[in-house]
């Protein structure tokens, strides 16, 4: 069984790989892409830019990380999805490490949480390979709460410290909702050792030293900006404004319904093995007798909250606690105490990764050829772009024809603003003036170039 848990951990790892490097863009991919670019063109790294001009929304962490892959990947799609799959990777490989050291003490379902976590939909078919923040804050936010699960049960202020420093670095991929993970961490597991009555001062101090070292990466990064205030204050608009939505008691109460089925389609297909089971079995849960499986429950819990009843959130917010469900599950199934349910459960695994290298060598092929509008158009501008001379575009939203442009032409495309002395004008929205030499359509939408006429 170990050999087969071990196969099947190697394929969704391999899962991740296939088609990724050609895939076409989806969401937001472009913008990160577009950001680490300028950012690497004009070795300004602390403010992130687009087409030149300050962009405050996200802090620059994963545009530090895709200005490293390029070290090895050169500027294209891949480049930024390396990340993804490494922080995947890793994540998988913690949670084996984490499961053997602190929560089952063997091998098989340590394997077995690391192999549920990389089977999950959300993981398999998109964030464990686009171009998002959302792996790596992932990979980050759960290293912190394992630090801080370790902090507790040693009383160590090193561990306490460095969940602190992780917490920083979360700053730095996603704002302020790293400190609601530190403090929802914190206090359950506060309550957690209250509770078994293993509670110390030490636990108090810890948590302050957590905090004061959360500031080390965060106050080095705003140091180095011009307009501090501005960015935090984008920033904390940007992680807390979705709440406001919850005022509207027809959004919070659709959304109370709603979200957690959200999540189950995130998880499929084992959250289907599971609920089958369950149901099957009439929700007797059958746990190992482990006290940190229950510290676990009130983590996951204190930190879900938070999105359950923000009406604004979105599925991907509760990224960094699925590799707690996988744990979770995996303690579930593998104490049932029934081989079958393990078989068909690794049976389901194995197809899920086999779905997606399939999708990987076929299906991503076609929907490119069909819908990668940007590498298409950006090609067609560059051969209509004959003259040596500045570019600048007003395309704030097609951000993958502007990354493809910024490579092909090897210069960076600013806004007029920032380059008012411009030979080539990619318009998305205006009429310019100047000579028309083309038109390209993406979607239901017309880019104009122009030529500034001598």
């Amino acid at each position: 069984m170990k050999k087969l848990f071990i196969f099947i951990f190697f394929l969704g790892i391999f899962s991740l790989f296939v088609g990724s490097k050609e895939y076409r863009f989806r969401g937001e991919e472009p913008t990160r892409l577009v950001m680490a670019y300028e950012m690497s063109y004009k070795s300004s790294f602390y403010q992130p830019t687009y087409l030149g001009e300050e962009y405050y929304r996200k802090p620059p962490l994963i545009n530090w990380l895709i200005i490293a892959s390029s070290k090895i990947w050169n500027w294209n799609k891949f480049t930024g999805r390396f990340i993804s799959i490494v922080a995947s990777i890793l994540t998988a490989l913690l949670i084996y490490l984490f499961g053997k050291i602190y929560i089952f003490k063997e091998d098989l379902p340590s394997i077995l949480s690391a192999v549920i976590f990389l089977s999950f939909i959300d993981v398999t078919f998109w964030y464990g390979f686009l171009i998002e923040i959302d792996m790596t804050l992932t990979f980050i936010a759960i290293s912190l709460i394992f630090c801080m699960i370790v902090a507790f049960e040693k009383r160590s202020y090193l561990f306490f410290s460095g969940s602190g420093i992780l917490t920083g670095f979360a700053f730095l991929l996603k704002g302020f909702p790293a400190f609601v993970f530190l403090g929802a961490t914190y206090t359950a597991l506060l309550i957690y050792h209250i509770f078994i009555k293993n509670f110390s001062a030490k636990l108090i101090y810890g948590f302050f030293l957590s905090v004061i070292s959360s500031f080390i990466p965060i106050t080095f990064w705003i140091l180095n900006l011009s307009h501090p205030v501005e960015y935090i204050s984008v920033l904390w608009s940007e992680s807390f404004g979705r709440v406001n939505q919850s005022k509207d008691l027809l959004k919070f109460f659709y959304h109370l319904f709603y979200y957690p089925l959200l999540n189950i389609k995130q998880t499929l297909l084992v959250s289907a093995v599971f609920i089958i089971f369950a149901v099957f079995k009439k929700f007797r849960f059958e746990f190992k007798q482990n006290s940190m499986i229950f510290a676990l429950i009130v983590i996951f819990l204190l930190n879900y909250i938070p999105y359950w009843i923000s009406a604004g959130a979105r599925g991907r917010y509760i990224l960094p606690m699925l590799p707690i469900v996988a744990i979770l599950l995996a303690n579930f199934f593998y104490y049932s105490g029934k081989d079958r349910i393990i078989k068909i459960l690794s049976g389901v695994i194995a197809f899920t990764f086999f779905v997606r290298v399939i999708a990987g060598l076929f299906y991503f092929p076609y929907e490119t050829s069909k819908k990668d509008y940007y590498s298409k158009v950006s090609r067609k501008i560059f051969s209509d772009i004959t003259q040596k001379g500045e570019i600048v575009s007003d395309c704030d939203v097609h951000k993958g024809l502007i990354f493809y442009l910024d490579v092909l032409t090897g210069k960076m495309i600013t806004s007029e603003r920032k380059n008012p002395n411009w030979r080539y004008y990619i318009s998305c929205y205006k009429k310019v003036d100047g000579k028309l030499i083309g038109s390209y359509r993406i979607k239901s939408d017309i880019i104009n170039l122009y030529e500034r006429e001598k």
